[in-house]
């Protein structure tokens, strides 16, 4: 090896080490890395007896629940690795030797949820991450277990989405599924629709929405569409969940159900392009081309999606698309909304899209600046007018907003608005350069960091 050059580190270099010096180096690190120190500890029970793994892994689960300490946003990912390692040590080195036990301690595992939740913040979500999967392993572990009681494994299943405090055990009917069987799922409903019947005597609303989730579950292992539609209905959910119960009944053929389903929804304007999609692909799985292609010109016509426009084409003969193209400018200058009109323009025709920046320039938002800036930069060539009131219109936007911290935008916006200016000829009633700046000058005359970051730039309007 020559001098200097740095060593690789590899499976083959450290094995050659030999087992000693790795256990030395191991053990060495430990004392500093608690998370090495746990695996060792797990690792070294496993080799023992099975009774010593076992009390091994119930200590670390009573290290985790007397734990007081507060898990940050930083920290808690230390806790979901530790969680991690206990739960992979349970499914990977228990379960094969002692199923039983194994399963005794997931479902402890699964109910940390009460203890580690109160003291962490688990915003990134992997804390919940680890004690959903305990969820699928617990549901795994039950369904290799011979002469299981399905009946009397459906009151445990109840226990646990019923005690869920944290929302992390909401798939658990799911994970249950095999090891519950159709007996089990029976016993399962009858539970809950008799739980769902008490809280709403009691008027527990908040109460029925997991009994609902796992009715719909249920309804899912069983393949029972109708049954799933009719958990939604419980809940009043019926059209916010129209794309999942349209997913199943296309899955189970029953496609035109779903487009009539899909007609008949009454969804708000928001989400109404999702329902479109879902429409289009119901008409075209039923063979209705036509009538796809209808669907979509809709769609056009109301946002002016390129997205849409390009699907539209695709579906056409290439010689109709620049008849079509023609048409779709020709909405795009009438159309009410100038914003959509504008990011649809730049693409298709720029000559029109100058043209709208310039008889519409007071119905743009300078906020929009996520459309506006790449459109100014695509107009700068041919159009640097229809640009530079552009970045006008943006700059406008950021001092009229009065935030300091916004500023340089605002500056950078002028600068290219002041470069382009000395390529315009003709203002066509616009304000020229000269007049912009007296405008601005007197608008905004107070704004000091403003003019400082201006003067920086080297636009020192103020004299």
């Amino acid at each position: 090896m020559a001098p200097g050059e740095e060593l690789e580190i590899s499976v083959a270099a450290v094995e050659a080490l030999g087992a000693r010096r790795l256990a030395e180096i191991l053990v060495g690190h430990a004392c500093r890395d608690a998370g090495l120190h746990q695996a060792l500890r797990v690792a070294l029970a496993s080799h023992n007896s099975d009774d010593r793994l076992v009390h091994t892994l119930c200590d670390e689960l009573q290290r985790i629940e007397d734990d007081r300490r507060f898990y940050g946003y930083r920290e808690s990912s230390s806790l979901a690795a530790d969680l991690d390692r206990i739960r992979d040590a349970i499914v990977r080195d228990l379960l094969p030797r002692q199923p039983a036990a194994a399963i005794q301690l997931l479902d402890r595992f699964i109910r940390l949820d009460a203890t580690v939740f109160d003291r962490s913040d688990d915003s990134d979500g992997m804390i919940g991450d680890v004690i959903k999967q305990a969820v699928d392993d617990l549901g795994a572990a039950w369904a290799v277990m011979p002469d299981r009681d399905q009946v009397r494994l459906a009151h445990e299943v109840f226990d646990i989405l019923t005690v869920d405090g944290y929302g992390v055990h909401g798939g658990v009917v799911g994970a249950f599924r095999q090891a519950l069987g159709q007996e089990g799922l029976s016993e399962l409903e009858r539970l809950i629709r008799k739980d769902l019947d008490r809280c709403r005597a009691e008027d527990r609303e908040a109460r029925t929405w997991p009994l609902i989730r796992g009715l719909q579950q249920i309804a899912d292992a069983r393949g029972d569409v109708d049954g799933f539609v009719a958990a939604h209905r419980l809940a009043g959910t019926e059209n916010q969940a129209l794309k999942d119960i349209c997913e199943r009944l296309i899955e189970a053929g029953r496609v035109a159900d779903a487009l009539t389903r899909v007609e008949a929804a009454a969804i708000p304007g928001h989400r109404r392009w999702e329902v479109d999609d879902l429409r289009i692909r119901l008409l075209e799985l039923l063979g209705r081309q036509e009538d796809a292609q209808a669907v979509r010109w809709q769609m056009f016509s109301s946002n002016l999606s390129e997205h849409t426009l390009r699907a539209y084409l695709a579906h056409l003969p290439t010689d109709e698309h620049e008849r079509v193209r023609a048409t779709a400018v020709g909405m795009a200058r009438r159309h009410r909304e100038p914003h959509a009109a504008l990011n649809l323009l730049i693409t298709l025709d720029q000559d029109a899209a100058a043209n709208l920046v310039l008889t519409r320039i007071s119905e743009l938002n300078g906020d929009h600046y996520f459309s506006l800036r790449p459109a100014a930069q695509a107009l700068e060539a041919n159009h640097p007018l229809a640009a530079t009131l552009l970045y006008r219109c943006m700059g406008d936007a950021v001092l009229a907003r009065a935030q300091s911290t916004q500023y340089e935008h605002a500056v950078r916006d002028l600068v290219a608005a002041k470069r382009l200016a000395l390529t315009v000829g003709d203002w066509i009633n616009h304000p020229s350069q000269e007049a912009y700046q007296e405008q601005i000058v007197a608008r905004h005359r107070q704004k000091r960091t403003f003019w400082n970051l201006m003067k920086a730039a080297g636009l020192n309007w103020r004299g």
